[in-house]
């Protein structure tokens, strides 16, 4: 799954859209350390070379010249697909990969496919997304999440499990600093709570490793959520 170079393509579309920012370093930020990233526009929706794989920078160009409309972020699984609004086509492709980039206008939507060391986007059909949660009002759910994760636990009498290596996220410039906390806090949240996933935590008893495994999703979802408000650009970021 490609969640972060998902965050990525999103949040240097839309400083490509508010900022100085060159497709070229846009581009470059958005690969961060694989080995490259093409695109593929068989409808010729960006007018792309629909026959051949294009450069990202040459994508993230005729997207600015051609999308009149920010970009959202979504990060969508089965029975929880998001703002997503089809086509059916889509959302199943989008579920698969676990990842999608839309339009907030519709009509464009970004695919990830890894593809060894790197990724390919397939430029593709959408509808506009339906409205979500603002990132204030998706940062509160989580606190409130997370305050009764903790609570339940330790009810539980479960502790913490090893704490993972987790990475760090920036948005671009453009990005307010509330947003880029938000943004931060949930991917390490989102991070913390797929190693886990992984890991019973050595957990003996099916009741207690049901609880763990509700209350670590329910964690997962509400993180899931900031992560895509933050960097999902609606113009009522603080």
């Amino acid at each position: 799954m490609d969640t972060l170079a998902a965050v990525r393509l999103t949040a240097h579309l839309n400083a490509l859209r508010h900022t100085p920012l060159s497709a070229e370093v846009a581009a470059r930020a958005v690969v961060g350390e694989d080995a490259a990233h093409h695109v593929t526009d068989p409808e010729g929706l960006l007018g792309l070379d629909p026959l051949r794989a294009s450069e990202l920078d040459e994508a993230l160009r005729a997207a600015l010249l051609l999308v009149d409309a920010d970009w959202v972020l979504v990060l969508p699984r089965p029975g929880a697909t998001g703002v997503l609004a089809g086509p059916p086509a889509l959302n199943a492709a989008a579920i698969e990969a676990g990842a999608v980039v839309l339009s907030a206008s519709g009509g464009i939507a970004w695919l990830p496919h890894r593809v060894g060391p790197a990724v390919q986007w397939q430029v593709t059909a959408c509808r506009p997304p339906r409205l979500s949660q603002t990132p204030a009002e998706a940062d509160r759910a989580l606190r409130e999440v997370v305050l009764a994760a903790g609570r339940e636990l330790a009810e539980l009498e479960l502790t913490p499990a090893e704490r993972p290596d987790l990475t760090g996220i920036a948005l671009p410039a453009g990005y307010g600093s509330r947003a880029q906390r938000a943004a931060a806090r949930a991917w390490t949240l989102l991070q913390a709570c797929e190693a886990a996933l992984g890991d019973d935590g050595g957990v003996l008893h099916l009741h207690a490793l049901q609880a763990r495994s509700r209350v670590l999703n329910e964690v997962r979802r509400a993180a899931t959520d900031v992560l895509c408000a933050a960097v999902s650009w609606t113009g009522r970021q603080g």
